[in-house]
């Protein structure tokens, strides 16, 4: 990349692009396996996102970015591809960052089915999924926040940062 000026160097809001020190490389990886472990047979994406200026314009710089696909159509999801942002107070560095929200939208093709936020708790959408996968996914989302309690800081087995 050769910018014109420091307006156009933009940070890629895709997950491995917050893999900056240990503890989050260490996050982010738990959750891809937070993910696999909800739905086994899903291929996870951590650089959802394209990378020209104007997509990376329109990203939340506070947002851990990824996605996952099926390998066909998951009946019980009701899409093919869910793109989850896991969004936060401020930069993942800060000491007072925290974890706001969590937000999913399920795509077949290019087409959204549903979106989920931990705003509201609630799904919506043309074809929300079925009850039973709902319900694990939020199992998963709660999940997300456990391991996000501390953004930038890794657990240890004792249970102290």
């Amino acid at each position: 990349m050769n910018p014109d000026s420091i307006e156009d160097v933009w940070i890629l809001m895709n997950a491995t692009n917050h893999a900056v020190t240990v503890a989050l490389t260490s996050k982010i990886a738990h959750l891809a396996v937070l993910i696999r472990a909800t739905f086994a047979d899903v291929r996870v994406d951590l650089k959802p996102w394209l990378t020209d200026t104007a997509t990376q314009r329109q990203l939340d710089p506070h947002s851990i970015d990824l996605s996952f696909y099926f390998p066909k159509r998951h009946g019980g999801m009701a899409c093919r591809c869910v793109l989850l942002q896991v969004r936060f107070s401020e930069g993942l560095l800060q000491p007072g960052c925290c974890l706001t929200h969590v937000q999913a939208n399920g795509y077949d093709h290019a087409d959204p089915q549903w979106m989920f936020s931990t705003v509201d708790g609630q799904f919506s959408g043309s074809c929300p999924p079925d009850q039973d996968y709902q319900i694990r996914f939020q199992q998963m989302v709660s999940q997300i926040f456990h391991l996000f309690e501390s953004p930038n800081q890794v657990k240890t087995f004792s249970g102290h940062s």
